[in-house]
């Protein structure tokens, strides 16, 4: 039986987290054997596997700063994969500093695309920490590449950014989806509520407010469609603040008199998100720099009709299920709406056909293929 050593140490919220709670929720068993790297602050997530096949690693120098991270990974995690006699080390994170032992296969997964967003990092002020961070995790992430003996990439188009960069990359690597919450999938009976939900006629965007995510874009679309175009149905915000960029978009809501048009709600609890999906006219997702969407394959699984970002990846998943639209160009989402709004049958066809798109990512066919090519065994569904 294989050995497999995860290091989950990044994984301290959001996606890290939920990539690695769903591959191990969906693991086959009895085909090897898990150590996990765990961080103090992140052990209570993952106690639930733990079995005889799957063990929690808990060291307090890595559970440190980053300083001391950097020199646990570096000087003390290669002898502890060699005592252990592991056969592979995944670090899910997109860094590898570790030196394995020789006979342990090195894996690392790309989900981070940020960094490599020129057009993304030059919105933040010049001497922020987001440029710098980012500026340094590209140069990370590409020597991370180059030393691992495998890469796992969760689109076709992040593969083909670091083709730029590591022409070869194909030869060590292969793409593997992330899965969709089936919590998300359309059915009335599951958003039955006992409670009265508080928004009606409303369009919806979830995501955090953040450079890259275009919610400047969209008020500058509403503000012409209620002034100019008399459009009554409002636009949600649903997501947290996480940098300068919050303030700006309710500063702009405000400038133009929007309160009542622009509603952000800020966050909103993950298992309360189908119940906003299930009572929108329509979503809009406009974000111009993704890895592999989860919002907007959580979005599709509502049956709705759906106004999408042309920005790649967004069109590898979408397909030809959601309406496509230039986040740069707010007057052509205006044009859209205009056009679509309203007609009943056409949001219908497009909502059955970005559900029937979802239903294609499978979290219990992303695990068996992620554990599969871990263990270059061939696992049977």
């Amino acid at each position: 039986m294989k050995k497999i050593f995860i290091n989950a140490l990044s994984a301290h919220q959001g996606g890290g987290q939920t990539y690695l709670l769903n591959l191990f929720e969906n693991r086959p068993k009895g085909e090897f054997e898990i150590h996990l790297l765990v961080h103090r602050k992140n052990r209570y997530l993952f106690e639930r596997f733990r079995a005889d096949d799957f063990m929690l690693v808990e060291n307090n120098l890595a559970s440190g700063n980053i300083v001391q991270r950097v020199l646990f990974e570096k000087f003390f995690l290669p002898g502890l994969l060699q005592r252990l006699g592991i056969d592979v080390y995944y670090a899910p994170g997109g860094i590898m500093n570790v030196a394995v032992p020789q006979g342990c296969t090195s894996v690392v997964a790309f989900r981070n695309m940020l960094p490599f967003q020129s057009e993304s990092i030059a919105k933040y002020p010049l001497l922020s920490y987001m440029r710098f961070r980012n500026t340094v995790l590209r140069h990370v992430f590409l020597q991370s590449f180059r030393n691992a003996d495998k890469v796992i990439f969760i689109s076709d188009y992040a593969r083909a950014v670091i083709r730029r960069f590591i022409p070869d990359i194909d030869r060590k690597s292969t793409v593997i989806y992330h899965g969709l919450n089936e919590m998300f999938l359309y059915s009335p009976h599951k958003l039955i509520s006992e409670e009265p939900f508080p928004y009606h006629d409303y369009y919806l965007y979830v995501s955090t407010l953040d450079v890259y995510k275009s919610q400047l874009e969209l008020i500058e679309s509403w503000n012409t469609l209620t002034r100019t175009h008399n459009f009554s149905k409002k636009l949600l915000l649903v997501g947290p603040q996480d940098s300068f960029y919050g303030p700006l978009v309710t500063d702009k809501i405000r400038e133009y008199g929007l309160e009542d048009s622009v509603i952000y709600i800020g966050k909103v609890p993950y298992e309360r998100l189908p119940l906003y999906y299930h009572h929108a006219e329509a979503i809009l997702y406009a974000s111009i720099c993704e890895n592999c969407p989860n919002i907007l394959l959580e979005s599709m699984a509502s049956r709705k009709m759906i106004y999408c970002s042309n920005h790649q990846p967004m069109p590898e998943f979408g397909q030809e299920s959601v309406v496509y639209f230039d986040p740069h160009d707010p007057d052509e989402l205006v044009r859209l709406i205009l056009s679509c709004d309203g007609d009943t049958e056409l949001h219908q066809d497009y909502g059955r056909k970005a559900m029937e798109q979802a239903r294609k990512f499978d979290w219990v066919k992303t695990a068996h293929e992620t554990f599969a090519y871990l263990t270059e065994s061939k696992i049977v569904l």
